[in-house]
């Protein structure tokens, strides 16, 4: 009797939750302002039942919602959409149930989100735009070829239109689809860290016990996992000189994405200096940090700043590195 009413009260919540997830994706789709916040709350219904109920009562509230948006709206868009925010729902409570650390469910969802990303423009340009990768990428090359000719109307000086055109011609098709991986992983990550803070915010309102962030002053990137983007840089540029395609294309996206986190550890280590030691306020040290950081000068010191400290651990961060030194 028990195990029946279990089992009628998981059916009833999975129902409300698919009807909750169909209301948020309507609201998403037809109220334009909506559209960022509705992206990053839709995920949540489907962590909650995560944690209540079990992966099977999950996946078929994510799939019963499917079908009702794909009869409400558009059958691509239900799946796409799905995959995406059931991806990310299922994976943060599956970390969030099995008590992971904040940066293993960091990277898995990254992971989840990336992946997610790309069978969602997978589908777009195969089925919906139709012109498949090359076309999208020449399409939007196009428009920002006429928003240049459009900027020589609009009271922009001659100097102003040859830096934004010696700009526009570093934007290939060939640089644009190497940089896919890279924009993948970074867009990853982003989605990750705002998707858990956004989960655990509402969360906490039902009285779930989840783990904050770290600060950001405390961000660090262990020098193993520095060491392996290394050495697919390395790779990249052996397999580039042997002129072979796939050598400049996984060259190009492992360089980004070690600019990006040297360039993100250090940012961490100023903040840390800023506040820890100078003892400014936040006001001061974003203010400094946002124009420190959007300088070409000032932002290759915070990339060589990432670097020491990945090798030195100036703030003793590093849990193997405690470990030695005990």
């Amino acid at each position: 009797m028990h195990k029946g009413n279990f089992k009628t009260k998981s059916v009833v919540e999975a129902g409300l939750i698919s009807s909750l997830i169909v209301v948020i994706m309507m609201l998403t789709i037809y109220v334009p302002l909506f559209a960022i916040v509705g992206t990053f709350i839709l995920p949540v219904p489907v962590t909650v039942l995560y944690l209540r109920h079990n992966p099977k009562i999950t996946l078929g509230a994510v799939v019963v919602s499917a079908i009702l948006i794909a009869m409400l709206y558009n059958p691509i868009s239900a799946f796409t959409t799905s995959v995406l925010f059931g991806t990310t729902g299922i994976a943060l409570g599956y970390c969030i149930k099995n008590k992971k650390k904040v940066w293993i469910t960091l990277i898995l969802l990254a992971m989840v989100s990336a992946l997610a990303t790309t069978i969602d423009f997978s589908i777009y340009v195969t089925f919906i735009s139709k012109d498949g990768l090359a076309g999208f990428i020449n399409q939007n090359l196009q428009m920002m070829k006429e928003s240049i000719n459009a900027g020589s109307k609009m009271g922009m000086s001659q100097a102003q239109l040859e830096q934004l055109s010696k700009s526009y011609e570093m934007f290939t098709p060939e640089f644009i689809t190497e940089l896919i991986p890279s924009m993948l992983l970074i867009g990853g990550f982003t989605s990750a860290y705002i998707n858990y803070n956004v989960t655990r915010s509402i969360l906490k309102r039902f009285k779930y016990e989840i783990e904050p962030v770290p600060p950001f002053s405390a961000l660090y990137i262990n020098n193993r996992v520095g060491t392996m983007i290394l050495i697919v840089v390395i790779a990249g540029a052996l397999l580039n000189k042997g002129n072979m395609y796939a050598g400049k294309y996984i060259l190009v996206s492992s360089q980004l994405v070690l600019e990006m986190v040297l360039l993100i550890e250090g940012i961490s280590v100023a903040v840390y200096a800023l506040r820890n030691k100078l003892k400014m306020s936040k006001l001061f040290t974003v203010l400094i940090i946002l124009i420190t950081a959007s300088t070409p000068t000032t932002s290759m010191l915070f990339i060589f700043a990432g670097l020491m400290d990945m090798i030195v651990d100036f703030r003793k961060l590093d849990p193997f590195r405690r470990k030695k030194a005990q």
